[in-house]
């Protein structure tokens, strides 16, 4: 049976985790026969060792290993491939049929982590501590390795359109699945998302514009 891959990735802090588990929820009512499983690249952070800010921080032939899945598969199954760096490297990439990057700007990202770690802080210096990691390894670490991954996106969503974001891709990835099961989509060759988009409702037009837009 096929296997359908789907990555989202993005920036710190931009709630991927939580997107993909509203995904598989959603995936597991549409497709009451379709298995909808979590490859989680942040799960694969080596802690051992000094962290490097690079894509030298996680084990991605883990999670290619997963993908690609050698076993015959006894039924339908999605793939979600979540994490900053899930759409960096390229042999994961050809396999995805639909890659996404959650983008966030600079000042959000910051304001987001102090405010999810602001019950860790206590003091001035703590916190002087903190914008130094963003400064020296968290923003250049966004701008020379998961920025340019937004590149290999078919779709990108801002994070804080969540509620509308995720229904956008669960949309797009049921059609996928769909088409997938009518023999629409070649397993072994990954669809490009735009051929597939279909907006039938006029009132999505208005949501396309706001909230996502195409590579």
């Amino acid at each position: 049976m096929p296997r359908i891959i789907v990555s989202v990735g993005g920036g710190h802090t931009t709630e991927i985790h939580r997107t993909v588990l509203h995904i598989q929820k959603a995936l597991l009512e549409a497709f009451v026969d379709t298995a909808v499983v979590i490859a989680d690249l942040d799960s694969t952070f080596k802690s051992d060792g000094e962290r490097k800010y690079s894509d030298l921080d996680y084990d991605f032939e883990q999670i290619l290993e997963r993908v690609k899945g050698a076993d015959v598969l006894q039924e339908w199954e999605v793939v979600l491939v979540g994490g900053r760096y899930a759409l960096f490297d390229s042999r994961i990439n050809k396999l995805a049929n639909l890659k996404v990057f959650l983008d966030s700007d600079g000042d959000s990202r910051l304001i987001d982590l102090i405010q999810r770690r602001q019950l860790q802080l206590q003091g001035a210096e703590k916190l002087a501590v903190l914008i130094q990691e963003y400064l020296s390894g968290l923003r250049p670490e966004m701008h020379k390795y998961i920025e340019p991954t937004r590149a290999h996106a078919d779709l990108i969503i801002p994070s804080h359109s969540e509620t509308v974001g995720a229904d956008i891709l669960v949309d797009s990835i049921v059609k996928i699945v769909e088409e997938s099961k009518g023999g629409g989509v070649a397993m072994h060759t990954p669809a490009r998302l735009f051929p597939q988009l279909d907006f039938q409702a006029e009132s999505l037009d208005l949501e396309k514009e706001q909230y996502y837009e195409l590579s």
